[in-house]
């Protein structure tokens, strides 16, 4: 593992692959950007290397002070970052998916593959919901609500219950985030973005990846958005937003084989 800076982005860096995997992480990443602790850049770590066998993968955080920015302003920083590093395969998770739809649709020059995980065109109207209730918790400072209703999104059973107290102890140590206005202003963008327009625009291969049961998307989000793509599906049945954690082969299965085909895009 190696922590770097990738065109002003934190960044956590494992593997030595020719092949290069770009992951740009979710609306939460202002709440702890991967390199701010070494225990939080070991978990980022031991994430990428599900996918290091055959390639170098990259989570990057964005940078602090983008707190005005849209997700397509946003997409404009990581194509500086991959002008670094050279193209790569790009992978959002979440609201990281709204911008690899506009990453991918202005620079194809640098993105050899698209995979939008749990993430579709523009959110639902119950996504739409919580995210602005997360921002205006954010705007009175009540992290502590959005924190652990975070985990509720992404965690299940034990696990689940275990992040919850590790939320609650976390109120006690924190007072949030080092930059909230950039969490403030994530959720802004993701509640203004809507990509509807752009999607038949974008050229590279393209892999679309969303669960039945996801608090932010439904499934009829995630079909309308690999068709507008022509691109690939894969509908996770039962699963929700936490498929990353709770149901890891089944959400890693469709990347492992859309990447394995990367040389022959």
């Amino acid at each position: 593992m190696r922590k770097e800076t990738l065109a002003g982005h934190p960044a956590v860096t494992v593997g030595a692959g020719s092949d290069r995997l770009l992951i740009i992480p979710g609306l939460n990443d202002p709440l702890m950007r991967v390199t701010e602790t070494f225990w939080f850049a070991r978990i980022v770590a031991a994430y990428c290397k599900r996918y290091a066998d055959t390639h170098t993968v990259s989570m990057v955080s964005r940078p602090v002070g983008v707190e005005t920015q849209s997700t397509a302003e946003m997409a404009a920083g990581y194509a500086a970052v991959l002008e670094e590093t050279g193209p790569a395969a790009v992978m959002g998770l979440s609201m990281g998916g709204f911008i690899v739809q506009h990453l991918a649709a202005a620079r194809p020059d640098l993105v050899t593959g698209a995979i939008l995980g749990l993430s579709a065109a523009k959110l639902s109207d119950a996504g739409h919901e919580t995210i602005a209730r997360w921002r205006d918790w954010g705007r009175a400072s009540q992290w502590n609500l959005i924190y652990r209703e975070a985990v509720n999104a992404v965690a299940t059973g034990l696990l689940r219950r275990g992040f919850s107290l590790g939320a609650r102890g976390f109120d006690l140590v924190t007072r949030g985030p080092e930059t909230p206005r950039d969490f403030i202003g994530a959720a802004e963008a993701c509640l203004a973005h809507d990509a509807t327009d752009i999607l038949p625009e974008i050229d590279v291969p393209t892999l679309t990846i969303g669960g039945t049961r996801d608090p932010f998307f439904t499934e009829r989000d995630f079909r309308e958005t690999a068709t507008a793509l022509h691109g690939e599906l894969q509908i996770l049945p039962e699963i929700g937003h936490e498929a990353v954690i709770h149901h890891a082969a089944a959400f890693d299965r469709p990347i492992n084989r859309f990447l394995s085909r990367g040389a022959q895009f």
